[in-house]
Parts: C-alpha cells; structure tokens; sequence
C-alpha cells in the first residue's frame, strides 16, 4: 500500500508538502494540490484514518443508533427517511456513519462501548428503548449525542411539535363534526406517547367537553398487525359507543385499523373515520388516500446533522428540543358529519 513518502518521491516534493496537499490546506498552491492527488490516485492511496484521527482529534465517523421492539429498523419508511437525510448533511462536511449496536463482534459491548470500540465523535439516537440500560449509559455520556423524539437533561431532541400536530387533527376532526374520538396510542411511558398524549388531551379541551370527548386505547407502534388487533378490540369494547373517529398512533397502525374496520364489515369513512401520523408515502398512494400528519424527514435529518456537528466542533453543548412543522394531508379516510342530513 502507497504511503505518503512515496506520494512524496513521486512528485519530487516533501513529505509535510504532500500531507497538506492531501489536507487541503491553503498555503499549497491549487496546480500543486491537484497534481499531488493525482498521483496518490495513480499509487492506489488510502489516508490512514488512524493518523488522521490523531492529528485531528477526530475519527470523522458518527454512530447511528435504531433499535426498537418492533423489529422494522430501517424498513420504517420515516426511519430509513431521516437517517438518509442526516447521511447526506454529515457526508457533505466529511463524516462517515457506523450503525451502533451491542451486539458486535459478540464482544458484550454496551452501546457506550460500541461507540468508544469504533471512536465515533458523536452519536444520532433515532430510536430505541430510552429507558433500558445501555441505552441511559450511551445517553448519559459525554459523546456528543442528539435524538429524535425523546429529550430529558442529558440529551437534545429534534421532534415535529405534538403540541401543533395534534391540534390541527383535533380541530380539523371538530370542523367535521366528530364528537367521539378514540386516540390508539402506542408504548404508555415513552416520551413521544406522553407528548402526544398530553397534547391530544389540551387540544380536546380547548374545543370543550361538550363538543368533543377524547378516550384513550393502546395499541403498537410502527405495527399495521398492532393496529388490526387492536381496532378489533375496540370495536368490541364499543359495540354501543362506537367512535365517528380513530386517530392511529402512526401511519403503519392505521393501515391495520382500516383493515380491521373493513374485516368487521364496516366502512373508513362512512362508518368511521381514520386519521394517522407520519405521512408516510404508501399511504398516499392507495385507493383511500390516508388524512395524516405529514413529518418532514429531511429537515429533521438534517436539523440533527446540524447540531450534532456543532456539539463535535465544541459550538454547543447539550442543544434544547428543536420542534419542526407539522403539515396536516388531508385524504379521503374522514367523512364529514355536517354535511349529512338532519
């Protein structure tokens, strides 16, 4: 394998010359730059990354971690989304991405000690159980880190605003004429199931009692099975209040719930109107086109990308939550209760 000093007897120039050139740096001409690069091409060059960490206090290397119960990881169309998008922001400014688990080399690393087994300079948590051990310790480290979806004082959090989201579904549902809403809602004790929840909840009562009851039904997440069985359960424990309107926790369950409402021979949105969250594209695609919250993923990609970088170069410290726009699709999944006939 070439070595810089061949680089260097090849174009008949120093050693510290070549590596600036290799650098990039600005005090080598760009006639000069060019030519060096050419030959380290010819000569089958590689930089080592380890000699470049080590003068630059860096490895260039960023760890992703996606882990979660519902075993689709990067066939979430979201996930596999914002993971693209912050690849590309990170790529542009010379990181490479390393998929973190603790399951590599069956050495027992922790994710903390996958990170540190790899020297990443920071770690994107896009999802995962906050709450289990290795998780907390890869959160409560000093490894520049950012997630989406889940915050607390040892880590920033890039999410679409719950708050913003859910009203404009409730208030939405409301101008339709819906008084009898059920919210699906995934994992109780998770951050994001908490957020929503607590906005559905401020959002019912800003349209009043009266106008709107909200009850609440736990499904799975990312889960079009979860969201089937669990509609078919509630419409067994509603067989004499059934609801005018399903919100799923996501875009996944709420295709198993128009599944389940049409298995029970009833009618998405004669009967009853489903709404979900995410915006993921298949849902616009079918013949109902799904009425849901749209997240974009290339802005959240690349908001996380931006101040993760900004934690590496020693800009910033532990970021506040970032919350993104929501944009409300509407599709053809909700009826309009007003315009029926009295």
């Amino acid at each position: 394998m070439a070595t810089i000093y061949d680089i260097a007897k090849a174009c008949g120039l120093s050693p510290a010359t070549v590596s600036k050139a290799l650098s990039n740096a600005s005090d080598v001409s760009a006639s000069t730059r060019e030519r060096v690069r050419r030959i380290a091409q010819e000569l089958d060059y590689v930089p080592n990354a380890g000699a470049r960490a080590l003068s630059q206090s860096r490895t260039w290397s960023i760890g992703v971690l996606c882990q979660d119960t519902s075993q689709m990881g990067l066939w979430h169309y979201l996930f596999a989304q914002v993971i693209e998008s912050f690849k590309d922001y990170v790529e542009k400014h010379g990181y490479d991405i390393v998929f973190i688990s603790n399951k590599v080399g069956n050495l027992g690393l922790s994710y903390l000690g996958h990170c540190r087994y790899r020297h990443v300079d920071g770690i994107f948590i896009v999802n995962t159980d906050h709450s289990q051990k290795d998780a907390r310790e890869l959160i409560e480290s000093n490894l520049p880190k950012i997630a989406i979806d889940f915050e607390d004082d040892d880590i920033g959090c890039i999410m679409t605003d719950p708050e913003e989201s859910m009203r404009m579904l409730i208030s939405y549902l409301h101008e339709l004429g819906h008084k009898n809403v059920v919210y699906l809602h995934g994992e109780r004790g998770k951050f994001i199931t908490e957020a929503r929840i607590s906005a559905l909840e401020k959002a019912v009562a800003e349209v009043g009692k009266k106008e709107m009851t909200l009850r609440l039904f736990p499904s799975r997440y990312y889960s079009i099975e979860g969201g089937a069985d669990s509609m078919k359960k509630l419409l067994s424990a509603t067989a004499d209040d059934r609801p005018t309107a399903v919100i799923a926790s996501d875009d996944y369950s709420a295709i198993g719930v128009i599944e389940a409402i049409r298995e029970a021979g009833l009618s998405v949105p004669d009967d009853i109107s489903v709404v979900g969250f995410d915006g993921i594209e298949i849902t616009q695609r079918t013949s109902l086109k799904l009425t849901t919250i749209r997240q974009d993923t290339k802005e959240i990609g690349e908001e996380a990308a931006k101040n993760l970088l900004a934690q590496i170069a020693g800009e910033k410290k532990i970021p506040k939550t970032i919350s993104l726009k929501p944009h409300l699709i509407l599709g053809d999944s909700c009826k309009n209760l007003k315009a029926e006939p009295q």
